[in-house]
């Protein structure tokens, strides 16, 4: 069984999200920078909260190709 599509606006909630994440992520960056003003540590915190998005978006991606795929099965198989 698969899920049903996303309700309208979804997208864009996602977004304002993602958003919020990526704020947080510089925020905590920043933090790690003025403990002892190593250009590493902002690095690893910045590459996570970017691993951690790219790694939904893919998810995401994948589901709507699932999804697109399904609904394309089922109006075939419909005539």
């Amino acid at each position: 069984m698969t899920a049903p599509p996303a309700p309208p606006g979804a997208e864009r909630i996602l977004r304002w999200i993602m958003v919020g994440i990526v704020i947080w992520g510089s925020i905590h960056a920043l933090g790690a920078w003025t403990l002892n003003h190593d250009a590493r540590r902002p690095v690893v915190v910045l590459v996570c909260v970017a691993g951690f998005l790219g790694f939904w978006l893919t998810m995401l991606a994948a589901r709507r190709r699932r999804l697109n795929r399904d609904i394309a099965a089922a109006q075939r198989s419909r005539g």
